[in-house]
């Protein structure tokens, strides 16, 4: 009978969400800043450094600068979180493992997936902040 191994073997790494966007996010960003526009104009500032930081993040995986490469990602990460990018943040989060596990092909690769998500991600954000209603209730 082969013995059960304790752990998972190879990387961890959730599949791709169902949803691309929770749009709660930015209600629940809106309500806690109180304020609407406050809470469009971060949503919309990552927009706008999106594609830089994924850029950065795609650099330092390439040359291998762990150290470059995690300051971005982690910083991806929570913002993603906070304008309610659910695809895009666990995409983050498979590179993210990589990185911690030294596996840099494999953060690679998945920097590469991370990429391919950016203009879903970036559209459904802007659908949602074109919508006329407010993010918070008044």
């Amino acid at each position: 009978m082969p013995a059960v191994a304790a752990e998972p073997v190879g990387p961890v790494c959730a599949g791709p969400t169902a949803d691309e966007l929770d749009p709660g996010a930015l209600t629940r960003l809106a309500s806690e800043l109180e304020s609407d526009d406050l809470a469009r104009s971060i949503a919309r500032t990552y927009l706008r450094m999106l594609d830089a930081r994924l850029t950065r993040a795609a650099s330092a995986l390439e040359c291998r600068d762990e150290i470059a490469a995690m300051d971005v990602l982690l910083s991806l990460r929570v913002s993603s979180a906070t304008v309610g990018l659910v695809r895009l943040e666990a995409a983050v989060l498979c590179v993210i493992d990589a990185v911690r596990r030294g596996e840099a092909d494999l953060a690679r690769e998945r920097g590469a997936s991370m990429l391919g998500l950016a203009p879903s991600a970036r559209h459904a954000l802007r659908s949602h902040l074109d919508r006329p209603a407010p993010l918070a209730p008044a």
